[in-house]
């Protein structure tokens, strides 16, 4: 191996190590939010796919740096209705985005270097084009978390990588 592919590799490992960024995800009273799930079963997968993704995205914050979230209302895109075969969620356009209410705390040993408190939502959410949209699960509350996260913590990011 030369020793510029060497020095490559160093340095993409270096640059992964500088974001190991984690996140502390609460789901506040669930049992109150607008809309988890499209049958009581499925909440806690729900809540696992939610707090999963919010991780990931803690991930790109540098390493000494926590990001507590208290996830205080979910409502997902769309709404269910009862069928014959059981309820399922239909999305249609422009009807029922999907919300979000969060509050957090952005740390970094042991000092709070933000907190906020955010209500999210995207109305126009049904003409964003993705070709996989309808078969990746949460596909329009994970792009909302995501505007959320590059919203909010960009600026933050950008000035950590210099």
């Amino acid at each position: 191996m030369s020793l510029s592919r060497i020095l490559a590799a160093a340095a993409v490992l270096a640059s992964s190590a500088a974001f190991a960024g984690t996140a502390d995800v609460k789901f506040i009273d669930p049992d109150n939010f607008s809309d988890l799930a499209t049958n009581k079963w499925e909440e806690p997968d729900n809540m696992k796919a939610i707090a999963t993704h919010i991780e990931h995205l803690a991930q790109q914050l540098p390493g000494d740096q926590v990001l507590h979230v208290d996830v205080l209302d979910v409502d997902l895109a769309g709404s269910w209705r009862q069928t014959s075969r059981g309820r399922i969620r239909t999305v249609t356009n422009r009807a029922d985005p999907p919300k979000f209410h969060l509050r957090y705390t952005l740390e970094s040993r042991g000092q709070v270097l933000r907190t906020g408190d955010v209500r999210l939502t995207d109305i126009d959410y049904t003409n964003h084009v993705f070709l996989n949209r309808t078969s990746t699960p949460f596909y329009y509350e994970n792009r909302l978390l995501d505007q959320w996260f590059a919203r909010d913590f960009g600026a933050q990011l950008q000035a950590s990588a210099r």
